[in-house]
């Protein structure tokens, strides 16, 4: 299966070349477009960007950065579909 947007958690939300956001917005570009029925595959950061580490450590959530979280992959467009 095609994996449409691929992204590094090694790397900030900023550096992930314009595929993720933290909100939708009709004024944000498709990142993809896709054929109505396609399956694929997207990958996402987590809500934080990734400041939650595998560490087992309370201070990732302490210290998590509440001014930059909710994380989106995309958009990405269906061909033929219209808003609403």
């Amino acid at each position: 299966m095609q994996t449409l947007i691929e992204v590094d958690v090694s790397k900030p939300a900023a550096e992930q070349g314009g595929v993720i956001h933290n909100r939708w917005h009709p004024d944000l570009p498709m990142v993809e477009m896709v054929k109505p029925g396609s399956s694929f595959r997207v990958q996402c950061l987590d809500w934080t960007g990734g400041q939650i580490l595998d560490s087992d450590s309370a201070n990732d959530i302490r210290d998590v950065d509440l001014t930059q979280v909710h994380y989106l992959s995309g958009p990405i467009g269906v061909e033929g579909a219209e808003p609403g």
